[in-house]
């Protein structure tokens, strides 16, 4: 700083330094789930379920809205019901590895028996089956 009488000071700038911040990573993506099914409270109980276990979840309650959206979203599994009113689980499943193969596909059914058409989908649930089979299920399909 140099001071001149009668004048004042003249006051150096000194240029500012930042501090380089740490930029902090983004939270680990929450798996995408779609879920179809056309009873309006198993498809809210599901929502429920899997939001409070770390997922984000797409819903639709009907086959065809279910293709519809999971043609336009990242969508990383498939939950379905097999009995829908417009079609069966396993016809929407072969539909669905048609577009994207990579994506699991699971289904439930209110029967303990396996449907046909199995081949085009990664595991079969009774929703009988209690959450925890359900979310360990989930957790086993997105890590393969």
């Amino acid at each position: 700083m140099e001071c001149i009488a009668g004048f004042g000071c003249n006051r150096a700038i000194l240029p500012s330094f930042r501090c380089a911040m740490t930029t902090a990573t983004s939270p680990p993506k929450r798996p995408l789930i779609l879920c179809i099914d056309d009873d309006d409270v198993a498809l809210r109980v599901r929502k429920l379920l899997l939001g409070t276990a770390g997922y984000d979840v797409l819903t639709a309650s009907s086959g065809e809205v279910g293709l519809e959206i999971f043609r336009q979203n990242p969508v990383d599994l498939v939950l379905a019901d097999h009995f829908l009113s417009d079609k069966v689980g396993t016809e929407i499943a072969k539909e669905m590895k048609q577009m994207k193969p990579q994506v699991p596909i699971l289904i439930v059914s209110g029967t303990a028996e396996e449907p046909s058409g199995l081949e085009f989908v990664d595991g079969f649930l009774p929703k009988s089956e209690t959450p925890s089979v359900l979310l360990d299920a989930l957790v086993r399909l997105l890590k393969d």
